[in-house]
């Protein structure tokens, strides 16, 4: 029976990363000609209903959460148009028009599992770009819920937050070197955890 159960977990986690790797796909193609129009934007709306699993899972649940805003009074501006076009763009890395490739390579980062990430009284900065929103809309989430963001690296910093969408060049620049500096201070038993967003956005 454990073995069972362990089968249908293996099974339903590899056709959820599958269906990921579809809405990916189904991105890239929708933002293959840099243009985003209404039917395209109801067309996810349809795909992540048929696909709840998506929906409620990151980043899936992003896209359907800003995706429900913009349909909720019937009408789509132009800048919840580019907002959503800027937040596709980012899940892919890039858009088709700008490199003829679907997909940017992945980068690795020294993400440390952590079974809680805790707000109240503690001390974040945030690197890279975020499907959560812009950087003020991140230090802002903290703050209004008992915590201090800062713009810098402090040996007394609690948590670095890296963004769902960092460049391959990351290394070679502020996002880097935040990533960096980080490093150097927890090999000097500073207790500083780098989580990634999904981490944070959980937390929350």
């Amino acid at each position: 029976m454990e073995e069972s159960f362990a089968r249908r977990t293996w099974t339903d986690a590899r056709l959820l990363k599958r269906s990921c790797e579809s809405l990916l796909g189904i991105n890239a193609g929708i933002l293959a000609d840099g243009e985003l129009n209404n039917q395209e934007i109801r067309y996810l709306e349809n795909w992540l209903c048929d696909n709840m699993a998506i929906a409620s899972t990151w980043p899936g649940e992003v896209i359907y959460s800003r995706i429900k805003t913009i349909f909720a009074d019937n009408k789509i501006t132009e800048d919840e148009r580019e907002h959503l076009k800027q937040t596709l763009s980012d899940l892919i890395g890039f858009t088709l028009q700008e490199t003829g490739a679907a997909f940017g390579a992945s980068i690795n980062h020294p993400i440390n599992e952590v079974d809680l990430i805790r707000i109240r009284n503690n001390i974040f900065c945030f690197t890279g770009n975020f499907l959560y929103g812009t950087r003020n809309a991140c230090e802002r989430a903290i703050t209004e819920r008992g915590g201090t963001a800062i713009p810098r690296i402090k040996k007394d910093l609690n948590y670095l937050v890296i963004g769902t969408m960092v460049s391959n060049d990351w290394v070679h620049t502020s996002h880097g070197r935040k990533i960096e500096n980080a490093l150097e201070f927890k090999k000097d038993n500073c207790p500083i955890y780098i989580v990634s967003e999904k981490q944070w956005v959980e937390s929350l």
